[in-house]
């Protein structure tokens, strides 16, 4: 019989620390930016709204169907047992991904922080150091997993905040504006492709799906971790956005569009080199709860999977007190390092270049699954359609609706290489789910 023992805010934690706030904005409002220009703030407020949606259709589902497997449960019972497979496949290429993906900016991040300190070493050693630890403490169980991502993320946050409130008090590079609160100062085209960027810092807010079931209340979990951590990213990303274009000021907006490293100019130029190293270690603690909270997230939906005849019994099995999925954390950890080894350190893949790939590939594969969600709430729910067509209809198809942008963007026009063969390898993954037996029934 599994633990109900967790409390709402550590599986809160969980999905927050999937979204890396702090290294977000740390990495992608550069490329809204480049888009939207001095708009991005409403990029990702637009973005948030959007996404809020698909929340919503989580919690619908969520709420009445607590089965471990996030979508995976959820599809099962609203299209069947095949596209709920596909939905449970498709998050395992994401966390998967994700969990690969973060870990290797870590290893970039916590280069940059302890080259402040005169340490210099081979950035690939740094990223296998990571994913040997991040694999022990992963062990310590579910509970232990979910704090430590809390901890980490809201030592993060707290610190991009002290920035964010230390540059609007000095007024940014030129004073405040309200232009970037205008759509009128940008394009709706430029706003849209901003949040391409904008969804990418989203992604993995369902995360916390993985493990509700094991919750005290498990409808009030995932109400709180789903909803909460949308909303708290949405007003903390269009927050610190327009307070980075303002400090870097609209008239110097093209230095920040070229920037690799925004904040730690922001936190040099308005504070100090000790500021700039504070953000550079907030950036390795927040990419650090990403990889961790992907690495459990991938765990338990391998070992939902597994426990219903997939993937063999082998990768279900437990360990200890708290039930741990030990062996899916360790293939993923192997698999990890065999992926770091032959891409990162064989083809000679640079740490920012891999976060970039397996970060695209993991989040077509998520938004094929917001999708697939959306739809579930419809045909479950087709009944009360009706009597609830807000809940039920009209916002899962906005949901649906938001996610076609992003995906198409990925299609047409087509991306350079590598960036071009990712649809097609989401789509080798998903035609590889519909050909996967089940040996047996749970």
């Amino acid at each position: 019989m599994e633990n109900k023992d967790l409390t709402g805010i550590q599986i809160l934690g969980l999905s927050v620390a999937m979204l890396a706030p702090s290294g977000a904005m740390a990495f992608n409002t550069a490329g809204a930016v480049q888009n939207a220009g001095m708009t991005a703030p409403l990029s990702f407020l637009l973005a948030g709204i959007g996404i809020l949606f698909v929340g919503f259709s989580f919690v619908q589902l969520g709420r009445v169907i607590p089965g471990e497997g996030s979508a995976y449960a959820y599809n099962s019972k609203a299209l069947g047992e095949r596209m709920g497979f596909i939905s449970g496949w498709l998050l395992i290429l994401t966390y998967v991904t994700f969990a690969f993906s973060s870990s290797a900016i870590v290893g970039n991040f916590l280069n940059v922080f302890l080259e402040h300190f005169g340490i210099r070493l081979p950035v690939p050693l740094y990223v296998i150091g990571v994913l040997l630890v991040g694999g022990f403490l992963s062990h310590f169980g579910i509970e232990f997993s979910t704090r430590l991502a809390l901890i980490l993320e809201a030592f993060a946050v707290g610190a991009l905040s002290v920035l964010t409130v230390i540059i609007l008090l000095k007024g940014g590079m030129h004073g405040l504006s309200g232009k970037p609160f205008n759509p009128k100062n940008g394009s709706m085209s430029g706003i849209g492709s901003g949040m391409i960027f904008a969804m990418m810092s989203f992604a993995g807010f369902e995360g916390a799906a993985t493990i509700t079931h094991r919750a005290k209340n498990y409808k009030k979990a995932i109400t709180v971790a789903i909803i909460g951590s949308v909303v708290f990213g949405m007003f903390f990303y269009f927050i610190v956005s327009y307070t980075e274009i303002m400090g870097y000021g609209l008239n110097n907006i093209a230095a920040m569009k070229n920037s690799a490293a925004p904040l730690n100019f922001l936190a040099t130029h308005y504070v100090g080199k000790a500021m700039a190293i504070f953000i550079d270690f907030a950036s390795v603690t927040s990419y650090f709860a990403c990889y961790f909270g992907a690495l459990n997230s991938g765990a338990f939906m391998l070992k939902a999977i597994a426990d219903r005849g997939y993937l063999g019994s082998w990768i279900a099995k437990t360990s200890g007190k708290k039930n741990t999925p030990t062996h899916a954390l360790d293939t993923i950890t192997v698999l990890a390092l065999i992926f770091w080894a032959v891409i990162g350190i064989g083809m000679k893949v640079n740490a920012g270049d891999y976060y970039n790939y397996l970060g695209t590939i993991g989040t077509i594969a998520l938004l094929l699954v917001y999708v697939l969600v959306n739809v579930g709430v419809i045909f479950y729910f087709k009944r009360d359609n009706k009597k609830k067509i807000m809940r039920h209809l009209i916002a899962p198809i906005i949901g649906i609706l938001v996610m076609i942008f992003p995906i198409y963007s990925n299609l047409w026009p087509i991306p350079s290489w590598p960036m071009n063969i990712f649809p097609y390898i989401v789509l080798v993954w998903l035609i590889l789910g519909f050909f996967m037996k089940r040996k047996s029934k749970a």
